[in-house]
């Protein structure tokens, strides 16, 4: 636990090193779980263990010997050119590491095709104790709070959830006031959700690649940048789990137990009770 929460260190700026890593550096960090990566890289990733049973398996005994869990499996992308059978694939593999949830993106779906296409992915998950979470973000077929709660809403099926990444919910004009009115009447909608640091914002137009280069590449750590961290955290409730997916710039440099420590510790102050400074 960090600060009282249940925290968890997401795979995105750990993709440069194999899971059983991931899971032993969070360990040794301080971290509660982690994500993994099974599906939906566009290249070679050290993190990935799609088609990896060995790594899957040494995965696993990490996770026994310390005490971690995995808290979401990533990323199912939701487009037209995506295999009839990777979602079954994901969900075999996120059960097999005993995740809760799996991370879905409408990458060029209209809203009414993501809704048939989540609703599809819900039912193969169902029974499984996974949620489906599907993640907005500004460059994506998804692009804001709003629409991914109405996909979720039509889909109407109790696997189906939204994730919020704070990145992306300040980047579309999304606000924590929003994201705890839509909460307050549909317990459960947001499981878990992403924190970060959110940089100053570019000049419009913004180039969606930009954004994309962003999320992925330079976020800042929990409690730095423009956004109010605490707010959002606040807006979701003490019993929701936190991820922190935060790639820094340049923190490909650093060892992977540094990019670790750091994460914790700025997660821990960006918590910390104002009341408890000084003491």
């Amino acid at each position: 636990m960090i600060a009282g929460r249940e925290a968890a260190l997401g795979v995105l700026g750990f993709l440069d090193i194999p899971a059983p890593e991931l899971v032993r550096v969070a360990a040794d960090a301080g971290f509660d779980s982690v994500s993994v990566r099974v599906t939906g890289s566009r290249g070679p990733v050290a993190a990935d263990l799609r088609d990896d049973p060995r790594t899957l398996a040494r995965t696993l005994r990490a996770l026994d010997e310390t005490g971690l869990s995995v808290l979401d499996a990533e990323v199912l992308r939701l487009a037209r050119a995506t295999p009839s059978d990777e979602a079954a694939r994901a969900i075999d593999a996120a059960r097999a590491l005993g995740a809760r949830h799996i991370i879905a993106v409408n990458t060029d779906l209209r809203e009414e095709e993501c809704a048939e296409r989540l609703a599809s992915v819900c039912a193969l998950a169902d029974g499984s104790g996974l949620r489906i979470c599907l993640e907005f973000m500004r460059f994506s077929a998804t692009p804001d709070l709003e629409s991914a709660c109405r996909i979720v809403e039509a889909v109407g099926h109790p696997c189906a959830a939204v994730l919020v990444d704070a990145l992306h919910l300040h980047r579309s004009g999304g606000t924590a006031r929003d994201v705890e009115t839509l909460a307050a009447p549909r317990p459960g909608l947001f499981p878990y959700i992403q924190v970060c640091g959110v940089p100053p914002a570019p000049p419009e137009p913004v180039d969606p690649d930009l954004l994309f280069r962003e999320a992925v590449s330079a976020r800042l750590l929990p409690g730095d940048g423009v956004n109010d961290l605490r707010a959002l955290v606040d807006a979701v409730g003490p019993a929701t789990p936190l991820s922190v997916e935060a790639p820094v710039a340049g923190d490909r440099r650093r060892r992977p137990a540094q990019r670790a420590r750091a994460a914790a510790a700025a997660l821990s102050m960006a918590l910390a009770n104002p009341n408890e400074e000084g003491h």
